[in-house]
């Protein structure tokens, strides 16, 4: 039991909604007045981190296991293909009675095998994707010396932000073939290595890999100085950046950004080194256990209380933000909880 691992899963879980309540008030720039779109640039730039924190915790879970290849397919993979495949069902449904798209049944095949089915459905084929590369992957992690994470890091650095930069600021693209760490593999590996690397005055670190020079407190101070200042360079850059194209721009709330993975190495360093000191209490646990159908069935609660009017901007956005995005929490996690006590429904959950 790691109650600082299911906490951190939690906050990913209110970060996620909260990046899916405000971002249309984020992309609105520059909105119906100043303080509407700072407060949904604000909001929208603390929750950037949150899909990395998932990544990150998955790696941090598995790596630390010894599944075979063919018990791991069957328990991991899985478990998360079929409440995919059931909620892609399920979007496509609303999708055609929304938008009438897709309208026949070789569109809805299509749309399942190119993806993503619904804007938030794309988590499911990076999560599928990354899980195909833990059993090849597997070994090398739990064995190899500090110094190659280093080596590994510094080439998933030069594969995502570099190649962004360079693509964004100077429309060159980078020539190396460096596909293998030009997606979220640097995420999933940072995990393990974030998971297993202690403080100085915590338990033994991992063999092979030297512990922190700082006590649990230090390393959870700098863990908030790291989150608040990735946030503020998050809204600051993205406020440059829209004022100078005079319109929306999103490059620091890519996943793949400097900032939003230096903000998620701080939410890991916060919760690691300062969320054990009591144990989990039973909600927060079964929030936890309820965190992955939460993210399948929360755009459709969301969607369900915009249309009543309980939008992000029912009330002024920097109130209504946090607000609304509570609300669909605890309507998500009420669903899924009754969904669970169905036949079946913890498979698709």
């Amino acid at each position: 039991m790691l109650p600082w691992a299911d906490r951190l899963r939690n906050a990913a879980t209110l970060l996620v909604i909260v990046i899916h309540v405000s971002a249309q008030v984020a992309q609105n720039f520059p909105g119906p007045g100043a303080g509407h779109w700072w407060a949904g640039a604000a909001w929208d730039a603390l929750g950037r981190p949150s899909v990395n924190l998932f990544v990150m915790l998955s790696g941090f879970l598995l790596f630390g296991k010894n599944y075979p290849t063919g018990v791991f397919l069957q328990k991991r993979f899985v478990r998360v293909l079929i409440p995919a495949l059931f909620w892609m069902a399920v979007y496509l449904v609303y999708n055609f009675f929304a938008h009438h798209n897709p309208a026949t049944l070789g569109q809805a095949l299509a749309h399942i095998l190119e993806g993503p089915v619904h804007y938030h459905l794309w988590f499911i084929y990076l999560i599928l994707g990354l899980y195909l590369m833990y059993p090849v992957l597997r070994p090398w992690v739990q064995q190899a010396p500090e110094r190659d994470f280093y080596y590994f890091f510094a080439l998933c650095i030069l594969g995502t932000w570099v190649y962004k930069t360079l693509l964004y600021c100077f429309d060159l693209r980078f020539g190396l073939s460096m596909e293998l760490f030009a997606n979220h593999l640097g995420h999933f590996v940072l995990g393990y290595y974030l998971g297993n690397k202690a403080a100085t005055d915590a338990s033994q670190t991992r063999p092979g890999m030297a512990p922190w020079q700082y006590s649990c407190s230090r390393l959870v101070a700098w863990g908030w100085v790291l989150i608040v200042l990735t946030t503020a360079a998050s809204l600051l850059g993205t406020y440059g950046l829209s004022i100078r194209q005079g319109t929306f721009q999103p490059f620091f709330f890519d996943y793949l950004t400097p900032t939003s993975t230096l903000s998620a190495v701080g939410w890991m360093l916060v919760a690691r080194h300062g969320w054990n000191a009591r144990p989990l209490h039973r909600l927060e646990n079964r929030f936890a256990a309820a965190s992955f159908g939460i993210y399948l069935v929360h755009v459709l609660l969301m969607d369900g209380l915009t249309v009543l009017g309980f939008g992000h901007s029912f009330i002024h956005p920097a109130a209504g933000i946090p607000v609304v995005a509570a609300a669909v929490a605890l309507l998500s996690f009420a669903a899924v909880s009754l969904i669970r006590n169905l036949p079946f429904g913890k498979n698709i959950t």
